[in-house]
């Protein structure tokens, strides 16, 4: 009996870490696929897509709330300084709209500050461009569209914000050009 007794004893051993090492694996797999859909929770929120293929490919392409954020947030920043300078009603509208993407105090409300005071490089505006034109000609569903059309119609909001006189001349022309960047990498006609 006592060789049945090491045998059942092994046995539980081997038992015990065969489950341990499952459990392990299981544990992991719940906690990519836990962090996955906060992720993709956040990209629906942020963007307004509700379809999960969508979000799902946004993921997989790297799109991470992080990077959504700075990628909604960017081409404000970009419009507001085309001109050279972000004034009083350009930032107040920036702030407005981002306070929709950016929960305050953040990493990201950090660096929508840093920019709001210091106009950011064209270094900065190509890589989003780059980061947009990627993602949106990999995005090609209604729910992209209707993205593109949100994000045009916030950066005109911008454009217009400084006023002009009387109506006339509200976008200015670096505003326009930086508007024609944009939409290009947004792939809007």
């Amino acid at each position: 009996m006592p060789d049945s007794d090491a045998l059942q004893n092994r046995g539980r051993s081997l038992e015990n870490a065969f489950f341990s090492n499952l459990d392990s694996k299981l544990i992991d797999g719940l906690k990519q696929k836990l962090g996955e859909e906060s992720a993709i929770s956040k990209i629906r929120e942020a963007t307004g897509i509700h379809d999960t293929k969508v979000l799902e490919s946004l993921l997989k392409l790297g799109v991470t709330p992080a990077s959504l954020a700075a990628m909604r947030v960017f081409p404000l920043i970009a419009v507001a300084w085309a001109d050279g300078k972000a004034d009083t009603g350009e930032i107040t509208a920036v702030r407005a709209i981002a306070s929709k993407y950016i929960q305050r105090g953040s990493a990201a409300d950090e660096l929508l500050e840093t920019w709001l005071t210091k106009k950011p490089t064209d270094e900065m505006f190509s890589a989003w461009e780059t980061y947009a034109d990627t993602m949106f000609g990999a995005l090609q569903s209604s729910e992209g569209q209707s993205l593109k059309q949100t994000l045009m119609a916030e950066i005109h909001e911008i454009a217009e914000a400084s006023g002009g006189l009387l109506g006339w001349g509200a976008v200015s022309k670096p505003e326009q050009e930086a508007l024609v960047r944009i939409r290009t990498a947004l792939h809007v006609e």
